[in-house]
Parts: structure tokens; sequence; C-alpha cells
């Protein structure tokens, strides 16, 4: 698959490590020679000097040949103009990341397809949804939905006390099972576990379950539901906007924000919600805020580094639940190891909606979600292979891969040793970066 991405910035970069695979070419195209020299050195992909505008930078990449064109420079305009360019050339699917939500709106959108624009991506926006998730499920790491919400994969800390920690996978289950734990992330490293795996007091679980057993899991992990009024909000700008404007009305929301001029503007905007001017790390400002009655916190100010430390904080003082925005790889590890709540990165968030476009075109890549150094893949069995009619507990699977669930005839199924698969069924695979050839194999 042809992939050319126009915009060597942030995004761009993240998104061709994110998007980049067996069986792809990924091209990247950026006025800036330094940029691309880092990328070239780094990841496997082309790169291309040039204007996005330009034909002719557009011809050396192919893009008539393409089978997801995106356009990510800094400008929203320019990408839509590009988009529209790479499209009349024969682009078969083109993606364009706007800063604006009257961008995504449904009328706006039928204007943007008559441009040549399939899609629109505000990244802002998928950050706000993205804590609103975070908020309605709170005692959860990460929270992914798929068949209509039916099936969930969920990530969840394991607790000191949880029932589970300690027992080896092979011996959870006397009578039916009701999850499946599909990867593990522990000391940094996701791993994928067997029946000899033993999960241990701080490992963070990746489950399948269905939506109906999500409190079952919770006491398996040692998790107690519980629910989300009162929210704090460190930082400002268009993350913060478009979080207040998507959330339920059942949250409270106050800001805190060091800067007045962006404070004023967001108390216009959202009088609903309280804005306090000052620093989210000074107790007499948290104080101001309410910090005894908050249950969660969430943090957006513009360092990662500044988002971790404040979460710590706020976990000090008694909240329960944090959310912090990491754009830094690097500091996933810190936020991970300082047990930070739930980890969010617009990039990744890009990433997992432009993999799911590429699953509702239905043809193109089957990979629909990133997780640490991990992938979800989703299938369909559509021949008779050695993978049908047979218990799953009685496969060869490779190393680095596990049945997440499956869905047939529309009804979502936890895949147990039991399960056989069907032609028709599509299955959720999760494997480790580089094994996506093992789980093609597998399957042919």
């Amino acid at each position: 698959m042809r992939i050319v991405i126009v915009g060597a910035g942030s995004t761009g970069t993240h998104l061709a490590k994110y998007l980049s695979g067996e069986k792809m070419d990924i091209y990247i195209i950026d006025k800036d020679a330094s940029k691309l020299s880092m990328l070239d050195s780094e990841y496997n992909l082309m790169t291309i000097e040039g204007d996005g505008t330009a034909f002719s930078t557009l011809r050396q990449a192919d893009v008539g040949k393409c089978a997801l064109f995106i356009a990510v420079t800094d400008v929203a305009e320019r990408n839509i103009v590009i988009c529209g360019i790479a499209k009349s050339m024969g682009a078969k699917m083109t993606v364009a990341r706007v800063d604006r939500h009257d961008y995504i709106e449904p009328h706006t959108l039928d204007a943007l397809h008559a441009m040549g624009v399939d899609n629109a991506i505000f990244p802002e926006y998928l950050l706000a949804k993205g804590i609103n998730v975070a908020l309605k499920h709170p005692w959860a790491r990460n929270w992914y939905e798929f068949n209509k919400g039916e099936m969930i994969i969920v990530g969840i800390h394991l607790a000191n006390n949880a029932p589970i920690a300690g027992k080896y996978l092979r011996d959870l289950f006397q009578k039916q099972r009701f999850f499946h734990v599909v990867a593990i992330r522990r000391h940094f490293t996701t791993l994928i576990p067997n029946g000899d795996t033993q999960l241990l007091p701080g490992d963070i679980l990746y489950v399948t379950i269905s939506y109906s057993d999500q409190e079952k899991l919770g006491l398996f992990t040692g998790k107690h539901l519980f629910d989300i009024k009162n929210v704090l909000i460190a930082g400002g700008g268009k993350i913060v906007e478009m979080t207040l404007e998507t959330a339920p009305k059942t949250f409270n929301f106050t800001v805190i924000d060091n800067d007045y001029n962006r404070a004023q503007d967001l108390i216009r905007q959202c009088p609903a919600c309280d804005v306090i001017v000052g620093e989210a790390g000074d107790p007499n400002v948290l104080e101001e805020a309410g910090v005894g009655k908050a249950d969660a916190f969430v943090a957006l100010t513009e360092t990662s580094e500044g988002n971790i430390l404040t979460c710590l904080m706020a976990k000090d003082l008694g909240i329960k639940k944090t959310i912090a925005d990491i754009e830094h790889p690097y500091f996933f590890n810190m936020g991970e190891s300082f047990n930070i709540g739930t980890i969010l990165n617009k990039q990744m968030q890009m990433a997992n909606t432009i993999f799911q476009l590429m699953i509702d075109s239905e043809s193109f890549s089957s990979k629909c979600l990133v997780l640490p150094d991990a992938d979800v893949v989703k299938l369909e069995i559509k021949s008779e292979s050695k993978i049908t009619s047979v218990p799953i507990k009685d496969l060869k699977v490779p190393e680095g891969i596990t049945f997440a669930g499956f869905i047939r005839n529309n009804k979502s199924s936890v895949i147990t040793g039991q399960t056989e698969l069907q032609v028709g069924d599509q299955i959720l695979v999760v494997c480790l970066k580089g094994s996506l050839k093992k789980v093609q194999k597998l399957l042919n």
C-alpha cells in the first residue's frame, strides 16, 4: 500500500511511525530538508523535498497510485487545497488535518467532499473526546470500543489487592471466561501473554470484555467503579474548549490557566465553567479551585513533564482520577512509572482514527488500533483456512500474537480456548510490532 504524507512536523512524523508496517510504502513530503534528513535515517520510508501544492512534487510520490493521502501541515486551508489536488490526480482516500471545529460539522464536510477532501481530522477534538471517554470510565486507563460498543479492549492497572494478582492465566477460570487478557505492559515492555504468564501487581492489563461485564472486571482487578462529577483542568487552549463543549452536562468543570487573555476568552465562551487565573502547581490556587472536592484532574499544559508533575501533585492531594496530555513518547514511560492514570497523545489518537477510516472503507489495511508497542488488527476470515473449525487451544499460534475476540452475525464474543472460528467471522488479533506478517501467514 502506498501512503503519502505532506508535512514532516511532529504530527506527520508520528503518523509515519504508526502507519508504517509490512507491505506499506510511506512517502513524506516537506520543504524542510533538515526534517526529512532526520526521518530518512530513522524510519523505513521515502522522503521528497518540495512543495506539497506543486503537481511536480506530488508526481514524484506517484500520488495517483496512493491508497491514502494525508495532509498535516500547520495550515488547515493549505491541507484542504493539497488534498483537492491529490484527489484530482487519482488518490483513493484523502485526509486533511484541520484546526477548527466548524470544519468537521456535517454541512461543512459536504463542501469539503466536493473539494476532494474525504475526511477532515481535528486533533484537538479527538483528544477532547479521549478525555471525556476517560472521565466516563475513570477506573480504566484506556477504553477502546468495537462493534458499536459491544466489545471493548480496556487498559487497567492491576492493584496490589486484586483477587487475580499473582495468579497464572491458566488458573483463572474454572467455569465460563468473561474476559481475555490480550496484552500486558510491564516494566515499559508490552507482552503478549499465554497460559503460563503470571499477573503481577502494577501490571497494566489490556483486556477484552463485553460492555455488560465491566463491573465484574473491576472486582477481579481490584478496582471499584465510581462516577466523576467535579473536574479540575490545568491549562487552556483549543483542547479545553473542545472538552467543555463535548462533555456531558453531568460534569462540573473548573479550569486553571496562567494566561490571563486565554482565561478571559474561555470565560466568554463557556460561562457555565469556573475559570481561575494562576499556576496549577500553586497550592493556594488549587485550594481556590476546590481541589478537595475534585474527583478528576486533567493536565493540559504546554509541556509533557509539567502535566506529569501536576498529575502527581493531584494524586497526592487525594484526587482519584488523573489524565495527562503527553506529546513526546520519551515521557510515556515516565508517566507509567509514576502511575499517572490515563495518558493521551494527539498523534496516537489521529493514527487510531485513520486506521478506523481505513477499516470502514473495506478496501485498506486491517490495522485498526495502536497500543504501546503492539497493534490490534481486524480481519475477516474469507475462506477455509487452518484456523477454522479447530478449537483455538489446539492451534499453533506464533509467539507475539493472540486472538482478542470475534464478531459473528454482528454479535461480539470473547475468545476462549474452546472457540472455533468460522468463515465470515471478523476477528480481532493483537500482535507485537513487526508481527503482522505472522498474522497474515496464520490466516492463509
